[in-house]
Formats: structure tokens, sequence, C-alpha cells
């Protein structure tokens, strides 16, 4: 129950014979008396859903709502969510594991409200952001469809959620979904899921203010939203304002209203601050449970941000396989996808075909392919490039980050290693308003570093470095990215290429600090290590 709250609304069933009694009262939290109550009787188990409508009509003008307003809402249970009681059941149960954020409990509820009824549109929307939710992208595309599909048979408030989600995660559509949740913000002000869900959203293209104010506003209305907690924290990181989101995420921890995602945040702060206490406290909290792949993958990450390369390896291998033996078959190519790009920027273009690969053949799906695209224009595979590109443009034409950012991105990587860095210049203007966006689903720094390596082999170093900076200046969009530290290596030939000897030495060693304890072979620091001497 929200804090703050001045009824509650209080139900039961219980059998009668062959009977089922249904009871619904609202009771005042402060003082607890009952502010009114009503009792009805269902002749047979089929008979309960009609029977609950009946008595919460009764309900609501006992409360004082107009005969007129009850009418207009009354859309008849049975069509506006399921006619099956069981359905109903084993969606409540799915609800509920989703909303405390254990979505992998969540799936088998819902897979059973739809086996139970296949016309129960809100069990199908909420199955949807599940799988998306466990990076499970075709799945979740699916289930997002068949929502829309069915969402006449919703009510209003739920064909909000379904339309946002199915223009949000399934068609990609950013500024519709957007829309969409604004109206329902508007139409419902008190509820904390469109806040919640646009504070993720507005974080994924870079609008971080609007982020913060949603998470923040969804707090307020609900003090014990583990979404409002991860968003906030996570808003609050990507700003760069690390204590308050340190603040916030130990707020959650303490009240019980802490989701992985939080923890996620505090592993990532840990990591700033050198805290290894902490980053293995978070570790052994994961270890064994479905949050274990996750964890790991970001220990494989902030491994390769410090150059330990055959540690990240190990890490990532662990990951993915933990992923798959939790049946999460997408995640585990994400997990594969993303090493072969972090390879392929480190010099072993070896590895980097070999993982791209291997994730492609675990779940060829728009994520793993969205990740490898840019990886085979790095590596000279632009043939395979170009192949992705066209279909992914094909089979997603409205998805906002892919058309604008992702595909942009490989389309440059391509033209980079093609030695036409105007047109990557040219190719990654689409992404602009979207570059700084951070969190699943955002662009990390590659706008900016692409841009500024095609600024370089333009012989335009000042621009490369305005570039470079402002990866400097967000290390809070993805606080363990590869990219970061080898910024700090374009800044320094930047500053080569511009004739400026101390900076560019000040920036090599910037470099080496990060990776001061880097595996000696990574081709890279072999190659910063040559650059240096000749300065």
């Amino acid at each position: 129950m929200r804090e703050g709250a001045k009824a509650v609304l209080a139900g039961s069933i219980a059998g009668l014979g062959n009977s089922y009694v249904i009871t619904l009262a609202a009771v005042n939290t402060q003082s607890g008396d009952s502010l009114a109550r009503e009792q009805v009787e269902a002749p047979s188990k089929e008979q309960v859903l009609k029977a609950l409508d009946k008595g919460a009509s009764s309900l609501r003008e006992k409360l004082g709502e107009s005969l007129v307003s009850v009418q207009k809402f009354a859309t008849p249970l049975e069509q506006a969510t399921t006619s099956s009681l069981e359905a109903l059941q084993a969606f409540s149960l799915g609800q509920a594991q989703h909303q405390a954020s254990r979505d992998d409990r969540a799936i088998p509820h819902l897979k059973r409200a739809v086996e139970l009824d296949p016309n129960f549109a809100m069990a199908y929307g909420t199955l949807g952001v599940v799988y998306d939710n466990m990076s499970e992208r075709k799945l979740g595309v699916e289930a997002l469809k068949k929502a829309f599909d069915l969402r006449d048979r919703a009510s209003e408030r739920e064909r909000f959620y379904i339309s946002a989600h199915y223009y949000g995660e399934a068609t990609g559509e950013i500024e519709k979904g957007a829309e969409i949740y604004e109206q329902w913000k508007q139409s419902y002000p008190r509820d904390n899921v469109p806040p919640d869900n646009l504070s993720l959203m507005y974080g994924g293209i870079g609008q971080m203010d609007k982020a913060l104010a949603n998470g923040l506003q969804a707090l307020q209305i609900d003090s014990k939203d583990t979404y409002a907690y991860q968003n906030v924290s996570a808003a609050y990181e990507f700003l760069g304002r690390y204590d308050e989101a340190r603040a916030i995420a130990e707020q959650a921890t303490a009240q019980k209203a802490d989701s992985f995602s939080v923890h996620l945040v505090l592993y990532q702060l840990a990591f700033l601050r050198g805290d290894l206490a902490t980053m293995q406290h978070e570790a052994e909290r994961a270890a064994g449970t479905s949050d274990e792949p996750f964890l790991l993958t970001w220990a494989c990450n902030s491994k390769y941000f410090q150059g330990h390369v055959r540690e990240a390896r190990e890490l990532c291998s662990s990951a993915a396989q933990k992923a798959e033996q939790n049946q999460f078959k997408g995640f585990a190519a994400i997990i594969r996808a993303a090493e072969g790009s972090t390879e392929a920027e480190i010099g072993n273009q070896d590895a980097a075909r070999r993982q791209t690969q291997t994730a492609l053949a675990t779940a060829d799906e728009k994520d793993t392919r969205s990740i490898a695209a840019p990886t085979f224009g790095r590596v000279g595979d632009a043939g395979q490039a170009e192949k992705l590109i066209a279909d992914l443009s094909k089979q997603f034409p409205s998805d906002t980050i892919l058309n604008k950012i992702t595909l942009a991105v490989a389309r440059a990587a391509i033209a980079l290693q093609s030695k036409q860095p105007a047109q990557a210049v040219d190719a990654l203007e689409s992404a602009r308003p979207y570059e700084m966006g951070g969190g699943p689903g955002g662009p990390d720094f590659w706008v900016p570093y692409l841009r500024a390596e095609a600024y370089r082999d333009l012989h335009d170093p000042a621009k490369a470095l305005v570039e470079y900076q402002k990866i400097a200046d967000h290390r809070g969009l993805n606080v363990l990215s590869p990219l970061y530290v080898l910024a700090r290596l374009g800044a320094a030939r930047a500053y080569a290429q511009q004739g400026d000897t101390a900076k560019s030495r000040a920036a090599y060693q910037d470099f080496f600090a990060f990776w001061k304890d880097a595996d000696p072979d990574v081709p890279v620091l072999k190659q910063a290590k040559a650059e240096y001497e000749k300065l």
C-alpha cells in the first residue's frame, strides 16, 4: 500500500457450498473505519467475475461516484480483461512478480494466463514487457503485437499501457511511445507507471533532465516504487551526480524497494571509487540467482575497462553460460556480441569476428545483429555489415534508436574502414539528438567516439578533441565503457596531430594510468606505447 493513501480497497472471495461470496470494502487508512462495504453472491465459479462487476459498481455508488460516471466506466470485467477467473489469478501472480522486479519469476504465470485465455490482452502486454526486460526481444515483440491487436478488449488504462509499450518496445517509435505515456500521465495523475517508463525512455535518448524529473515524480506518487528508485539512481548516475545516485540506491535497499538494477548502480559506483569490497559484496549477492549473468557482464566490462582482457573473456564466457542456463538465450547472444565489439576496438580482430559469429549463431535477433553490424564494419567485413544493415532497416523501419543511432554507427564504421571519413561524419548526423543517451538501448559513447575518429582522419584534430571531451564529461552514461578509456588515447593522438606534444604526452599518460596493470600483449596498448616513445 502506498504511503499517504487515504483509503484502501480490500476484497475477498469465499466458498459457500456451491456458491461464492464476494466481499468488497473501502477502509479509511488513518482510522481503520469502513467507508463502504458491498457483498454479492455468485452461484458458480464461472459467475464470479460478473458478480464482482456488480459489486464494484454498487460500491462505487456508495462511495459517492455519480451514476453517470459509474455507467461510463463500467465495461464488464470479462470484456475489459478476461472471462477466466483462473487466467486472472495467474495474471495477478505474474503481475506481482513483475512489480517486484522479479521478471524471470513472472514469466510462467503470465504464460499460463494467456494459455487459459488466448484473448487476454493485458496478460500479453505484461508478458511482452517482461520478455523485453529479460533481453528476449523476439518473444517480447510477439507478445506486445498480440496485445496491441487485442487492445479493444482492455480498459482505458490498459490500452495506454499496451499502446505505449507497443510503440516503445515493439516498433521502437520512441516519440510516439513518449506521447502516449504523457497522455496517460495526464489522464491518471496518481498512476506511477507512466512517469516510471518516461524516465527510462528519456534516459535512453539523452534527455536526462526529463528522465530525472519523471523518476522523481513516480517516487513522489509511490515511495516504495522499485522502478522509480532504479530510474532515479540511474538518472543521477548519467548526470554525473554520483553521491545522489548512491544515496537513492542505498535508500531503496534500506526500504527493501531495491531491484537488481539498483544493485548494478551500486556496483558501478563502487567501481568508480575503487571500492572492491562493495563490488565483491554485490557479486556474492547475485551468485546463484537469475541476476548472476547480468552482474557477471558488468564484471566483464570492468575488466575490459582496465585492459585485463584474459580475465574479461573468462567473465564474459561465464556470463553467457549462466544466461543460457537460465534460459536467457537472447541475453547470452548479446553478451558475446558486445564482447566481439570490444575486442574489435582493442585490436583483436580475429577474436572480434569469432565472438560476433558465435553471438549470431546463438540468437540471430535484432539486438545481436544491431551490435554485430558496427563490429563487422570496424574489422573490415563491409559485406556482412551492409547485409545486416539492410535486413534490420527493412525489418524495423520505424525503430528510432535502431535507424537514427545504431545503423548510423554501423555505416560510419564501414566508411571509416573504407577511408571515407567525411561519409562517416555525415552518417552520424542523424544520431546527434540522441547521442548522449544511457542505459539499455542507449548509444553508449559510440557516436562521439566514431565522429572523433573521423575528424582525426580528416586532419581536423580540434573538432576531434571536442568529441573526445564529450565522452570525458559524461562518464556517468556508462562508467564501465572501454570507449571512455580509448577516448583518452584518441585525445592523445589528436593532440599529437595538432602538434601539442605536452598535452599529447599527458593524455597518453592518462591512458596508461587506466591500463597500468593491463595485459601487455593487447594490440592497442602495444601501439600506444610505440607512439608515446616517438613523441
